[in-house]
């Protein structure tokens, strides 16, 4: 059966006419029912979209409320860096308001001179997923803050790729690192010694003079434990230090720092290092120690001066010469017994008077003029009378040393009693003074028997010349000549008498010249002899010119005359030794035996017969007269047929550099 259905669909509130046809009535009716449930249904999704909707719209106020109340901002950009959304961290932090967010680019944010940086990390978050950054906020009012940022690659619900992330202020964490940094440089460059030790007792930290102490590097340094054999610990004495005794164990054991722990530990070279060790014990959050920390000082210089300060204290006590140290307004701070016994007070009354109270009222002037003669290698020295006790007064020579380079003002004196050296001096001086008024007297008494010798002889040669044989003519010469070589003698005898007493002032002498001198009154004898004579630069010294004269013509003349076959070659040179000056005349000639050059410089001592040379036997000990005069001394070096050396040292002349 075939028939034909015919639809009609009625549209919400549309009815069929009662005019209708009973079909068109009956399918309205049908439509009707259909379309009342077709709308039902629609009200319903409706309903359901709507309620759907008023949930996501809930959960997206939630959302923006936990996004809003965190502190870190909040953001999602597009792919064109753009920014989809914010939470209102990023308006308080920047000073933006959301229209104004809205209508910027994400490097707007940030300086200039970062955005090359910045557009590459959101290029990397949105081709590898995700990225993270360093950078520093612009504020709208010109401040930066450093932010820590980190996103990850999302779509969005339509669909689009975006990035969202986080960015949290780093400024505390950026101050902790600048402070963790600085510690870090103090620690590294510190000019202590620094270690750590774990709960355990194994080294696990040492800065970079710890390992300049140690002698090791800080690898091997935290190889080893606090007991380790190889540290070879001993205490102050040198005595194995025993485990227990260490630093490590008293503070672990006491829970309490331990202050200057002094004991020596070696180096891998064997060498043992002093340390003085301070260590206090780190908790933690269980209130148990989780580490020990040490601050470690190289003390063995220190040690060193302490020892040797405690010698230099037992001599200064022991010492029978008086020591004294003056403060800069030259009152006394500090004596020693024997200086106190050469005074009339006692150690403790002396200290804090001033120096006059001792050396007198001119000790002041006195010291000063003294130190502005001083040079660098020789202080001040000189002697005065102090007063000992009641009607009792005693010589002494006041010497000076520097505390420190610097340190003129804080001088140590040292005072020796010249009493008995000052009367032995005197009588030594009365002595001298006799010894030249003999000497003057035997001269003068055994010279003029000799000039009557040598006239008489000479007269009977002259009248009866004629009728001696050459026997007596050579008696008459030997008589002459005997008498000639004595007056010599008697006169140098006479010149060596005379050294102490006759002498001139010490004054400073120009070497060269001297020597100039001697070459010019030489000149007849080195031309004959056809000698070279080399001479150096020669130094200024403090000397008496005519006596160094009479040195240098003395050695001049004894190399030319004992030159040997060859013409004399001559060499004079200096040296300079301290204070002193090292003079030395080099020859070629004939040299003397080691033995005998003692021996040369005693009176009348020849080591040649008068066929081989001329000579009183008083020359180099009028030599060595005049230099001990000078507070020098003289000597020789020579080998036989290697030629000799004589030197001898002078003092330089004050101010002479």
């Amino acid at each position: 059966m075939a028939g034909i259905i015919i639809v009609y669909h009625l549209q919400p509130g549309e009815s069929v006419s009662t005019n209708a046809p009973p079909i068109l009535t009956a399918l309205a009716s049908v439509a009707g029912f259909a379309v009342g449930i077709n709308d039902g249904q629609a009200r319903t999704r409706t309903y359901e979209v709507e309620t759907r909707n008023e949930q996501l719209e809930r959960y997206r106020e939630y959302t923006d409320d936990v996004l809003n109340a965190i502190d870190d901002v909040f953001y999602v950009l597009e792919t064109d860096g753009t920014l989809h959304r914010w939470n209102d961290s990023l308006c308080e932090v920047t000073g933006y308001e959301d229209p104004e967010v809205a209508s910027m680019h994400a490097l707007e944010f940030f300086d200039e001179g970062d955005h090359d940086r910045i557009a590459d990390a959101i290029e990397e978050g949105f081709e590898t997923g995700s990225v993270q950054l360093e950078a520093e906020f612009r504020t709208k009012d010109g401040a930066t803050i450093p932010y820590e940022f980190s996103a990850s690659r999302l779509a969005d619900p339509e669909g689009e790729t975006v990035l969202a992330g986080i960015g949290r202020d780093v400024t505390e964490r950026k101050r902790r690192e600048r402070g963790l940094a600085r510690f870090e440089t103090i620690v590294e460059t510190s000019p202590i010694g620094i270690t750590i030790v774990d709960s355990d007792g194994e080294m696990e930290f040492a800065n970079d003079r710890a390992e300049e102490i140690y002698g090791r590097s800080k690898a091997q340094i935290n190889d080893l434990c606090f007991d380790d054999s190889d540290w070879n610990e001993v205490d102050i004495d040198g005595e194995p230090l025993p485990d227990d005794e260490k630093p490590f164990p008293q503070i672990t054991e006491s829970r309490e720092p331990v202050f200057d722990y002094l004991s020596g530990v070696s180096r891998p070279d064997g060498e043992r290092v002093w340390i003085s060790v301070n260590g206090a014990p780190v908790y933690d959050e269980r209130g148990e120690i989780d580490s020990v920390v040490f601050t470690i000082e190289d003390v063995s210089d220190r040690l060193e001066r302490e020892r040797e300060l405690e010698q230099y204290e037992t001599i200064v006590e022991t010492a029978h010469d008086g020591i004294y140290v003056l403060d800069d307004e030259r009152r006394f701070v500090l004596v020693n017994e024997s200086f106190a016994d050469l005074s009339p007070f006692s150690r403790t009354e002396l200290l804090g008077q001033h120096a006059s109270s001792v050396f007198g009222e001119e000790f002041a002037s006195i010291e000063a003029e003294q130190w502005e003669r001083a040079t660098p290698d020789e202080f001040p020295s000189f002697e005065e009378t102090v007063e000992a006790g009641p009607n009792e007064t005693r010589t002494v020579e006041n010497r000076f040393v520097l505390l420190g380079e610097d340190a003129r003002e804080r001088r140590i004196g040292v005072i020796r009693d010249v009493t008995e050296r000052e009367g032995y001096r005197r009588k030594l001086e009365e002595s001298n003074e006799r010894l030249e008024q003999f000497a003057y007297a035997a001269s003068h008494d055994l010279q003029e028997p000799l000039r009557m010798i040598t006239s008489y002889v000479q007269l009977l040669e002259r009248r009866y010349g004629d009728e001696l044989d050459e026997d007596a003519e050579e008696f008459i010469d030997y008589a002459v000549d005997g008498a000639e070589r004595m007056r010599e003698m008697i006169d140098g005898l006479l010149e060596y008498a005379r050294v102490e007493t006759q002498g001139d002032p010490l004054e400073p002498v120009e070497l060269n010249e001297v020597l100039d001198d001697v070459r010019t009154d030489l000149q007849l004898q080195i031309e004959d002899s056809d000698a070279h004579i080399e001479v150096g630069s020669l130094p200024r010294v403090s000397g008496d010119e005519g006596q160094l004269r009479q040195v240098f013509q003395n050695l001049v003349t004894n190399a030319i005359e004992y030159s040997g076959e060859e013409p004399p070659q001559v060499a004079v040179s200096a040296e300079r030794n301290g204070s002193m000056w090292h003079i030395s005349l080099r020859d070629e000639g004939i040299g003397i035996d080691p033995d005998e050059t003692d021996r040369v410089f005693e009176v009348f001592q020849r080591l040649h017969s008068r066929d081989e040379s001329e000579g009183t036997g008083i020359g180099l000990a009028l030599c060595r007269r005049i230099i001990e005069r000078h507070g020098g001394d003289i000597w020789i070096e020579s080998e036989p047929g290697e030629g000799a050396t004589f030197s001898f040292t002078l003092p330089q002349a004050p101010n002479h550099a």
